[in-house]
């Protein structure tokens, strides 16, 4: 296993495990955006104790993406390496995300479809049942990863 040090390099496709109030929780490096940063798969399910078959997990269903300063936590010990794994054949890069709109008391206005390509954004009022599939676009830092993994968080709760 990689140790945190400067020799140690974050690679396409590692698993990593992050503590949550629950137990741990699995995710999977997947892209490093030149603009964006690193861009992690989170694995569903939080595990009482470490899990050992993550062939399985990472061939499995991804419950949502997001950017997430990977790098940094890894150096800081936040995350561990678990192993690098294939990332599955059925995954594509997806072409869009999506963000809200909210006013200075929070409430919402609209919808943000961002082209991951050209980070052009479409304002729609309504998603369409396909869009609410996309993942949200920004940056999670560790501590709003762990609120979100431990809540259970999903993409259906963001509608």
């Amino acid at each position: 296993m990689r140790g945190n040090d400067n020799m140690s390099r974050v690679k396409i496709g590692d698993v990593f495990k992050i503590e949550v109030s629950q137990g741990k929780a699995y995710f999977q490096y997947i892209y490093n955006d030149e603009v964006c940063g690193e861009l992690i798969r989170i694995l569903p399910e939080i595990y009482d104790s470490d899990f050992d078959d993550f062939s399985r997990l990472v061939k499995g269903n991804t419950k949502y993406l997001i950017h997430f300063p990977l790098k940094a936590a890894y150096n800081r010990n936040i995350v561990s390496f678990i192993a690098n794994h294939d990332i599955p054949n059925s995954f594509s890069l997806p072409k869009y995300f999506r963000d809200d709109k909210r006013d200075k008391d929070g409430h919402l206005i609209a919808w943000q479809i961002v082209n991951y390509q050209t980070l052009q954004r479409e304002t729609v009022d309504q998603l369409t049942e396909e869009q609410k599939k996309l993942s949200q676009w920004g940056t999670w830092n560790d501590t709003l990863l762990i609120e979100r993994i431990s809540e259970d968080w999903t993409l259906d709760d963001w509608v």
